[in-house]
């Protein structure tokens, strides 16, 4: 299929109005925009643009609510919960990082937890805003049921991404997200668009036969990755985001790919430290430069050519969208371009 690149300024415009037609409140709406095209320019084009495709339509049959005005609750000194009314969870997400960091600016750490919300889209998103405030931070959210416990064959479990970002000298971050599931379920949906066979040791049927069919995994159970350390990080995710939030748990929350007339109520949780109450940020960041050059000096395995820093490879894929355009599969420029006509929208294409 042909791919087309487009300039992130003109993607970023169409998602703002395809939102807006649709009936995003307008500052939401480029929020929600920022977020999807710094998924798409950081390579996880899965959390991009081609999210509107579901988005859009939860919002018009208000499943999502905008505007939501999410409503700030403190609960004790650096510490707090957002309501977000059933808004998208990019904008919800947004304002609840900014509130995580802004008390740790006062406070020294940041907690913020979130309730009612609905799909965030990248963590790495948020992470990203603390490190880019001389923070360290972390988020995690669940997600509707996908992946089964360690040794078992029904999905209890979303597949709750861990993430973790930290500040680099360079002005990039560290940036640590993975889904506690074997793949993220974003990742399989594509792969069925794509007809792209999935490996094994992903996915499992209801007697626990691997299935590496694309459209088949989409209503299988997945697998925790690394078996029980997945699951118990699986379960770590769940117990700070629907259970401490007084949110959904994830085996309560319905699938947003499929017709129904329930709000996700999805749970985030944030937590966010001030560097320079630890130390000064300019000797945190010279003694991460020695922890970074002294893993790159590792001796290499046979067929490696060099050892990353995680989130490195996003910051490439950023610098190369950002200077020649975003890069989109045909799949994704057409559901667009459908979506743009219904709305009555153009495209840059």
């Amino acid at each position: 299929m042909t791919k087309t690149r487009i300039d992130h300024k003109q993607l970023r415009k169409l998602a703002a109005e395809l939102l807006m037609a649709a009936g995003t409140d307008a500052t939401e709406a480029v929020v929600i925009a920022d977020n999807l095209i710094w998924a798409d320019l950081v390579g996880r084009f899965t959390q991009g643009v081609w999210r509107l495709t579901v988005l859009l339509p939860r919002l018009r049959s208000g499943l999502v609510r905008s505007p939501c005005v999410p409503e700030f609750i403190q609960k004790a000194e650096g510490m707090g919960v957002v309501d977000g009314h059933d808004g998208f969870g990019h904008y919800v997400g947004h304002i609840a990082m900014k509130k995580a960091i802004e008390l740790a600016q006062g406070n020294g750490t940041g907690l913020v937890a979130v309730r009612n919300s609905n799909h965030f889209g990248a963590s790495a998103y948020y992470v990203e805003l603390a490190a880019q405030a001389g923070m360290i931070g972390f988020a995690f959210t669940n997600a509707t049921r996908r992946v089964a416990a360690h040794g078992g064959l029904t999905p209890i479990f979303g597949t709750n991404p861990v993430c973790f970002g930290a500040p680099l000298e360079n002005g990039e971050s560290v940036l640590i997200d993975f889904s506690t599931g074997a793949m993220a379920g974003s990742v399989i949906r594509k792969a069925s668009e794509a007809a792209q066979p999935i490996p094994e040791g992903v996915a499992i049927d209801e007697h626990g036969n691997p299935i590496t069919d694309p459209q088949q995994a989409q209503r299988a159970t997945l697998l925790p990755f690394g078996g029980a350390r997945g699951y118990c990080l699986s379960l770590l995710v769940e117990i700070l985001t629907g259970v401490l939030t007084n949110s959904l748990i994830s085996f309560q929350i319905p699938t947003m790919h499929e017709k129904n007339q329930s709000p996700s109520r999805i749970g985030h949780f944030f937590f966010v430290i001030d560097i320079s109450r630890l130390l000064p940020l300019s000797e945190y960041l010279r003694r991460m430069e020695t922890l970074v050059a002294e893993v790159r000096k590792s001796r290499l395995q046979t067929g490696v050519t060099e050892i990353l820093i995680p989130g490195e490879s996003r910051w490439r894929n950023y610098a190369e969208q950002l200077r020649e355009g975003i890069l989109l599969d045909w799949t994704t420029t057409e559901s667009l371009k459908s979506i743009a006509n219904e709305l009555e929208v153009s495209t840059p294409w």
